[in-house]
Protein backbone atom coordinates (compact mmCIF):
# COMPACT_ATOMS: atom_id res chain seq x y z
CA UNK A 1 0.00 0.00 0.00
CA UNK A 2 2.57 2.43 0.50
CA UNK A 3 4.27 1.58 -2.38
CA UNK A 4 1.82 2.23 -4.20
CA UNK A 5 0.83 5.65 -2.59
CA UNK A 6 4.69 6.68 -3.47
CA UNK A 7 4.26 5.98 -6.90
CA UNK A 8 0.81 8.12 -6.88
CA UNK A 9 2.82 10.77 -5.60
CA UNK A 10 5.34 10.04 -8.51
CA UNK A 11 3.06 10.04 -11.08
CA UNK A 12 0.71 13.09 -10.17
CA UNK A 13 4.00 15.06 -9.42
CA UNK A 14 4.94 14.24 -13.29
CA UNK A 15 1.28 14.50 -14.77
CA UNK A 16 1.44 17.88 -12.97
CA UNK A 17 4.88 18.99 -14.68
CA UNK A 18 3.64 18.30 -17.53
CA UNK A 19 0.78 19.86 -17.68
CA UNK A 20 1.81 23.18 -16.07
CA UNK A 21 5.30 22.67 -18.91
CA UNK A 22 2.29 22.38 -21.71
CA UNK A 23 0.65 25.68 -20.37
CA UNK A 24 3.36 27.72 -19.73
CA UNK A 25 5.40 26.73 -23.11
CA UNK A 26 5.87 29.90 -24.42
CA UNK A 27 7.59 31.04 -21.33
CA UNK A 28 9.86 27.86 -20.96
CA UNK A 29 11.16 26.83 -24.71
CA UNK A 30 14.37 29.34 -24.94
CA UNK A 31 13.75 29.13 -28.94
CA UNK A 32 10.62 29.09 -31.36
CA UNK A 33 9.95 25.42 -31.89
CA UNK A 34 10.11 25.48 -36.05
CA UNK A 35 13.25 28.27 -36.58
CA UNK A 36 15.17 26.84 -38.50
CA UNK A 37 18.87 27.62 -38.53
CA UNK A 38 21.13 24.79 -40.58
CA UNK A 39 23.85 26.08 -39.77
CA UNK A 40 23.38 24.81 -36.32
CA UNK A 41 22.09 21.31 -37.45
CA UNK A 42 22.84 18.22 -35.17
CA UNK A 43 24.58 20.16 -32.62
CA UNK A 44 25.91 18.35 -29.41
CA UNK A 45 23.82 19.87 -25.70
CA UNK A 46 24.98 23.18 -24.75
CA UNK A 47 24.65 26.10 -23.19
CA UNK A 48 23.03 27.50 -26.07
CA UNK A 49 20.82 24.80 -26.98
CA UNK A 50 20.42 22.66 -23.86
CA UNK A 51 19.54 19.15 -25.70
CA UNK A 52 21.40 19.92 -28.54
CA UNK A 53 19.41 20.71 -32.33
CA UNK A 54 17.96 18.35 -34.77
CA UNK A 55 18.83 18.02 -38.88
CA UNK A 56 17.01 21.41 -39.61
CA UNK A 57 18.95 23.13 -36.22
CA UNK A 58 15.62 23.24 -34.74
CA UNK A 59 16.45 23.73 -30.92
CA UNK A 60 15.43 20.12 -29.69
CA UNK A 61 14.51 21.22 -25.97
CA UNK A 62 12.33 23.41 -27.16
CA UNK A 63 10.49 21.19 -29.45
CA UNK A 64 9.78 18.66 -26.59
CA UNK A 65 8.24 21.55 -24.80
CA UNK A 66 5.76 22.59 -27.34
CA UNK A 67 5.31 18.85 -27.95
CA UNK A 68 3.64 18.27 -24.55
CA UNK A 69 1.49 21.13 -25.27
CA UNK A 70 0.50 19.79 -28.15
CA UNK A 71 0.08 16.08 -27.31
CA UNK A 72 -1.68 16.40 -23.85
CA UNK A 73 -4.12 19.53 -25.96
CA UNK A 74 -4.91 16.86 -28.42
CA UNK A 75 -5.51 13.96 -26.24
CA UNK A 76 -7.78 16.57 -23.96
CA UNK A 77 -9.67 17.31 -26.77
CA UNK A 78 -10.02 13.62 -27.77
CA UNK A 79 -11.16 12.45 -24.36
CA UNK A 80 -14.27 15.30 -23.73
CA UNK A 81 -15.34 14.61 -27.59
CA UNK A 82 -15.70 11.13 -26.57
CA UNK A 83 -17.48 11.58 -23.46
CA UNK A 84 -19.54 14.67 -24.85
CA UNK A 85 -20.82 11.89 -27.79
CA UNK A 86 -20.68 9.02 -25.71
CA UNK A 87 -22.00 9.39 -22.37
CA UNK A 88 -25.77 10.61 -23.59
CA UNK A 89 -25.74 7.74 -26.21
CA UNK A 90 -24.72 5.20 -24.21
CA UNK A 91 -27.64 6.18 -21.52
CA UNK A 92 -30.09 6.72 -23.47
CA UNK A 93 -29.33 2.98 -25.31
CA UNK A 94 -29.19 1.68 -21.66
CA UNK A 95 -32.39 3.37 -19.96
CA UNK A 96 -34.47 2.58 -22.98
CA UNK A 97 -33.00 -0.80 -24.31
CA UNK A 98 -35.43 -2.77 -27.06
CA UNK A 99 -34.76 -2.14 -30.45
CA UNK A 100 -32.44 0.94 -30.10
CA UNK A 101 -29.97 -1.01 -27.92
CA UNK A 102 -30.29 -4.28 -30.15
CA UNK A 103 -28.69 -1.42 -32.95
CA UNK A 104 -26.36 -0.16 -31.18
CA UNK A 105 -24.97 -3.19 -30.09
CA UNK A 106 -24.78 -4.50 -33.17
CA UNK A 107 -22.94 -1.41 -34.40
CA UNK A 108 -20.96 -1.62 -31.97
CA UNK A 109 -19.62 -5.09 -32.54
CA UNK A 110 -18.45 -3.93 -35.50
CA UNK A 111 -16.33 -1.21 -34.93
CA UNK A 112 -14.68 -3.05 -31.77
CA UNK A 113 -14.46 -6.07 -33.32
CA UNK A 114 -11.14 -4.27 -34.86
CA UNK A 115 -7.74 -3.03 -33.13
CA UNK A 116 -8.81 0.81 -32.17
CA UNK A 117 -5.36 2.01 -33.23
CA UNK A 118 -5.63 0.39 -36.66
CA UNK A 119 -9.13 1.77 -37.33
CA UNK A 120 -8.48 5.18 -36.21
CA UNK A 121 -5.19 4.57 -38.11
CA UNK A 122 -7.02 3.75 -41.30
CA UNK A 123 -9.60 6.67 -40.76
CA UNK A 124 -6.33 9.18 -39.94
CA UNK A 125 -5.06 7.84 -43.16
CA UNK A 126 -7.67 8.78 -45.17
CA UNK A 127 -8.72 11.96 -43.99
CA UNK A 128 -4.77 13.07 -44.43
CA UNK A 129 -2.64 14.74 -42.22
CA UNK A 130 -3.34 17.89 -39.42
CA UNK A 131 -4.33 18.19 -35.97
CA UNK A 132 -8.36 18.25 -37.00
CA UNK A 133 -8.12 15.23 -38.78
CA UNK A 134 -6.41 13.10 -36.03
CA UNK A 135 -8.96 14.04 -33.10
CA UNK A 136 -11.76 13.38 -35.92
CA UNK A 137 -10.22 10.01 -36.70
CA UNK A 138 -9.89 8.92 -32.99
CA UNK A 139 -13.23 10.56 -31.84
CA UNK A 140 -14.53 8.98 -34.97
CA UNK A 141 -13.81 5.01 -33.05
CA UNK A 142 -13.24 5.79 -29.50
CA UNK A 143 -16.95 7.40 -28.46
CA UNK A 144 -18.10 3.84 -29.44
CA UNK A 145 -16.33 2.73 -26.53
CA UNK A 146 -17.91 5.03 -23.96
CA UNK A 147 -20.87 4.07 -24.78
CA UNK A 148 -21.22 0.60 -24.99
CA UNK A 149 -19.22 1.48 -20.91
CA UNK A 150 -21.83 4.01 -20.14
CA UNK A 151 -24.75 1.44 -21.43
CA UNK A 152 -23.51 -1.57 -19.09
CA UNK A 153 -23.14 0.41 -15.78
CA UNK A 154 -26.50 2.01 -16.69
CA UNK A 155 -27.91 -1.71 -17.48
CA UNK A 156 -26.45 -2.36 -13.91
CA UNK A 157 -27.83 0.53 -12.25
CA UNK A 158 -31.28 1.03 -13.52
CA UNK A 159 -32.94 -2.23 -11.39
CA UNK A 160 -31.44 -0.18 -7.78
CA UNK A 161 -33.92 0.71 -5.54
CA UNK A 162 -33.52 4.27 -5.80
CA UNK A 163 -33.91 4.22 -8.78
CA UNK A 164 -37.15 2.54 -8.90
CA UNK A 165 -38.58 4.75 -6.50
CA UNK A 166 -37.64 7.93 -8.82
CA UNK A 167 -39.66 6.24 -11.56
CA UNK A 168 -42.49 5.12 -9.25
CA UNK A 169 -43.00 8.66 -8.21
CA UNK A 170 -43.41 9.20 -11.98
CA UNK A 171 -39.86 11.20 -12.36
CA UNK A 172 -39.47 11.96 -16.09
CA UNK A 173 -36.54 9.34 -17.40
CA UNK A 174 -34.58 12.28 -18.24
CA UNK A 175 -34.38 13.51 -14.53
CA UNK A 176 -33.58 9.71 -13.48
CA UNK A 177 -30.88 9.56 -15.63
CA UNK A 178 -29.43 12.70 -14.91
CA UNK A 179 -30.01 13.14 -11.31
CA UNK A 180 -29.75 9.15 -10.03
CA UNK A 181 -28.15 7.87 -12.76
CA UNK A 182 -25.10 9.85 -14.51
CA UNK A 183 -23.46 10.85 -10.67
CA UNK A 184 -23.18 7.64 -10.15
CA UNK A 185 -21.52 6.02 -13.24
CA UNK A 186 -19.60 8.89 -14.63
CA UNK A 187 -16.10 8.87 -11.60
CA UNK A 188 -15.77 4.82 -13.17
CA UNK A 189 -16.14 6.74 -16.75
CA UNK A 190 -13.60 9.62 -15.70
CA UNK A 191 -11.50 7.19 -14.52
CA UNK A 192 -11.15 4.82 -17.75
CA UNK A 193 -10.84 8.29 -19.71
CA UNK A 194 -7.65 8.83 -17.34
CA UNK A 195 -6.46 5.55 -17.96
CA UNK A 196 -7.29 5.78 -21.82
CA UNK A 197 -4.93 9.47 -21.79
CA UNK A 198 -2.28 7.29 -21.91
CA UNK A 199 -2.87 5.38 -25.08
CA UNK A 200 -4.59 8.13 -26.82
CA UNK A 201 -0.90 9.97 -26.81
CA UNK A 202 0.56 6.61 -27.85
CA UNK A 203 -1.67 6.89 -30.93
CA UNK A 204 -1.06 10.32 -32.06
CA UNK A 205 2.76 9.74 -31.96
CA UNK A 206 2.32 6.79 -33.62
CA UNK A 207 0.66 8.63 -36.29
CA UNK A 208 3.14 10.55 -36.44
CA UNK A 209 5.82 8.55 -36.57
CA UNK A 210 4.19 6.80 -39.56
CA UNK A 211 3.81 10.29 -41.30
CA UNK A 212 -0.23 10.24 -41.23
CA UNK A 213 -0.11 12.50 -38.19
CA UNK A 214 0.39 16.49 -37.67
CA UNK A 215 2.15 18.53 -40.31
CA UNK A 216 5.86 18.43 -40.79
CA UNK A 217 7.75 20.40 -38.97
CA UNK A 218 5.41 20.95 -36.36
CA UNK A 219 6.44 20.38 -32.62
CA UNK A 220 5.37 16.81 -31.79
CA UNK A 221 6.91 13.86 -29.93
CA UNK A 222 6.01 11.36 -32.96
CA UNK A 223 7.07 13.91 -35.45
CA UNK A 224 10.65 14.28 -33.37
CA UNK A 225 10.79 10.47 -33.61
CA UNK A 226 9.72 10.16 -36.96
CA UNK A 227 12.95 12.84 -37.76
CA UNK A 228 15.25 11.17 -36.16
CA UNK A 229 15.07 7.60 -37.74
CA UNK A 230 18.13 8.28 -39.95
CA UNK A 231 20.29 9.26 -37.26
CA UNK A 232 19.09 6.58 -35.05
CA UNK A 233 22.68 5.06 -34.83
CA UNK A 234 24.75 8.25 -35.29
CA UNK A 235 23.17 10.59 -32.63
CA UNK A 236 20.34 8.31 -30.77
CA UNK A 237 20.04 10.78 -28.37
CA UNK A 238 17.21 12.56 -30.88
CA UNK A 239 14.95 9.53 -31.13
CA UNK A 240 15.86 8.70 -26.44
CA UNK A 241 14.38 12.66 -25.36
CA UNK A 242 10.56 11.99 -27.58
CA UNK A 243 10.74 8.08 -26.80
CA UNK A 244 11.58 8.82 -23.10
CA UNK A 245 8.94 11.74 -23.17
CA UNK A 246 6.09 9.73 -24.57
CA UNK A 247 6.89 6.75 -22.15
CA UNK A 248 6.74 9.19 -18.66
CA UNK A 249 3.78 10.51 -19.74
CA UNK A 250 2.50 7.00 -20.83
CA UNK A 251 3.43 5.84 -17.46
CA UNK A 252 1.93 8.07 -15.15
CA UNK A 253 -1.41 8.44 -16.14
CA UNK A 254 -1.24 5.01 -16.69
CA UNK A 255 -0.30 4.86 -13.01
CA UNK A 256 -3.19 7.13 -11.81
CA UNK A 257 -5.64 5.42 -13.64
CA UNK A 258 -4.93 1.98 -11.55
CA UNK A 259 -4.50 3.92 -8.41
CA UNK A 260 -7.69 5.52 -8.80
CA UNK A 261 -9.06 2.56 -10.18
CA UNK A 262 -8.33 0.57 -6.76
CA UNK A 263 -9.69 3.23 -4.41
CA UNK A 264 -13.11 3.23 -6.68
CA UNK A 265 -13.40 -0.49 -6.52
CA UNK A 266 -12.35 -0.79 -2.43
CA UNK A 267 -15.20 2.11 -2.01
CA UNK A 268 -18.16 0.05 -4.21
CA UNK A 269 -17.01 -2.76 -2.29
CA UNK A 270 -17.30 -1.42 0.91
CA UNK A 271 -20.55 -0.52 0.27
Amino acid sequence: MKNRNILFYIALAIAITLICTAVFAPMLAPYDPQYMELSDKLQKPSGEHFLGTDHMGRDVFSRLIYGSRLSLSITFSIIVLNLLIGCPIGLIVGWYGGKVEKIFTWFANIILAFPVFLLSMAFAGILGQGIGNIILAVVSVGWVYYARLLRNMVFNVKNCEYVLSAKAMGAPSWYIMYRHILPFVFKPVLIVALMNAGEIILMISGFSFLGIGVQPNVAEWGMMLNDAKPYFRSIPELVLYPGMAIFITVLSFNLLGEYFEKKENVRLWEK
